[in-house]
């Protein structure tokens, strides 16, 4: 008898509460996916207009309610057609393994040689443009470029980099202490407010780090100056300092 009210009760109170917090978690963390995109904005439409057809089937307005579930499913087929690109970031976020940055407990040595290397860049006033894959894997902008597989130095990026090297446009891809590939062609973003009178790495730096969780270092050739871009945010005009304890907490968070 005991067994049976106990089953009674998990069927009766616990599954229905577990099931809605599920619910409301994924929801949740949907909501954050897309909160401050242009997206937000779109999906708050579409809930009134389901809001406004069931409101209007409560109120037995047939013809209102008939015309707004055909705009609903209209909407739904728009809202995937309009919003790929953060679609694809969601679903990105969504799969990424977090087991796979364990590399990065040991990032100390890839840390100081990026630290070294940019701060030389920086020195000499050299563009670059450098992409640390962290989990999302950047195999699709690998393939654009040029497929190095070198250890990862000081001297090999400041070479890349330099006007007179053939593989000084575009960026290059770091995995683990390797450098993956150079001449990388990167996304571009369409946020231009944030980014107003900078030059076309800065806007390839935060369109990647809209669509992976990769960090992106970026030196100005007219400036010098150092920014790093991630989690769909830059930062601008950093010194080395900051950049190393940035990189540290980034690396140290990934492989969390």
């Amino acid at each position: 008898m005991d067994i049976i009210l106990n089953v009674h009760w998990i069927k009766t109170y616990l599954l229905p509460v577990i099931d809605i917090a599920i619910i409301a978690f994924v929801i949740y963390r949907i909501y954050l996916m897309i909160s401050g995109t242009r997206a937000i904005q779109v999906v708050k439409g579409l809930a009134l207009i389901i809001f406004a057809a069931w409101f209007s089937q409560f109120l037995h307005l047939e013809t209102v309610s008939w015309v707004l579930q055909q705009l609903i499913q209209v909407a739904v087929i728009a809202v995937i057609i309009l919003f790929q690109p953060e679609l694809r970031r969601m679903l990105t976020k969504l799969g990424q393994n977090r087991f796979l940055g364990a590399f990065f407990k040991e990032s100390k040595n890839i840390i100081d040689t990026l630290i070294s290397s940019v701060e030389a860049l920086s020195r000499s006033k050299t563009g670059a443009l450098i992409v640390i894959e962290a989990n999302v894997g950047l195999k699709n902008y690998i393939e654009t470029g040029i497929v190095i597989d070198a250890l990862l130095s000081s001297d090999l990026i400041c070479s890349i980099f330099k006007k007179e090297s053939p593989l000084h446009d575009g960026a290059i891809i770091v995995r683990r202490d390797r450098v993956v590939a150079a001449k990388c062609i990167l996304p571009l973003t369409d946020r231009h407010e944030l980014l107003e009178g900078y030059g076309t790495r800065h806007f390839a730096a935060l369109g990647l780090a809209e669509e992976t969780d990769a960090f992106v270092i970026v030196v100005s050739e007219e400036t010098g100056k150092i920014s790093l871009a991630w989690n769909e945010n830059i930062m601008l005009g950093i010194t080395s300092k900051r950049l190393r304890e940035q990189l540290n907490e980034l690396f140290l968070m990934t492989s969390q």
